[in-house]
């Protein structure tokens, strides 16, 4: 079934859509072959468990816009700027993935917290990790905002904490609502959170 070479990269394609949609303890290893059109042997291969193949699917996708990953290691230049674009660009990606499903699916790392977060403690301490490089990342950008003079905030790292949660809060609101337009909606307010000052705002 299905060729070899890229069956470790459908298997992971597959079980992020099935874990978003469905949830990680509803899905079974043989849903997950089936729908990357891969053998339980080529799923073993590849991975030791269902577990271990979540744990790489968080890893593939704790940072839907590509922005993120980027501040962890430098901050970057016209910092609110680059909050803004990426403000739009997590916009983008929700719209276009309800597009695609037809309904709102939220954001895997919330859905995941929801879900495991007070019941797999190996998969909590990975979701940590994950919202703990989130904050790592928007703390970079408000230490850069506040030296330039775009933002007031007494404590960076605890601003980005609190940006970081009420995107995540966000998101799962926008998931029981069916409804993301709560996320421009809320715009201002974010950027508030994060100390933006005026001409900013």
């Amino acid at each position: 079934m299905g060729r070899q070479s890229d069956a470790r990269e459908r298997l992971l394609t597959s079980a992020h859509t099935l874990f978003r949609d469905r949830g990680f303890e509803a899905v079974g290893v043989a849903q997950l072959c089936t729908a990357a059109d891969v053998n339980k042997g080529s799923f073993y291969h590849f991975f030791s468990s269902k577990r271990e193949l979540l744990l790489e699917v968080i890893e593939g996708s704790w940072d839907e816009t590509g922005l993120l990953a980027a501040w962890e290691h430098e901050a970057p230049l016209r910092p609110i700027v680059q909050l803004r674009r990426y403000f739009e660009d997590l916009y983008a990606y929700h719209y276009a993935d309800r597009e695609v499903a037809g309904r709102v699916r939220g954001s895997l790392l919330s859905n995941l917290a929801l879900e495991l977060g007070g019941r797999d403690p190996e998969v909590a301490t990975r979701l940590d990790d994950f919202f703990t490089r989130e904050t790592t990342a928007f703390a970079n950008l408000l230490t850069a905002a506040l030296d330039s003079g775009e933002v007031t905030v007494g404590d960076p790292e605890r601003a980005a904490e609190t940006l970081v949660a009420s995107l995540h809060g966000l998101l799962i609101l926008a998931k029981v609502r069916n409804n993301l337009d709560v996320l421009p909606a809320n715009e201002t307010e974010l950027l508030r959170l994060a100390g933006v000052v005026q001409p900013w705002l």
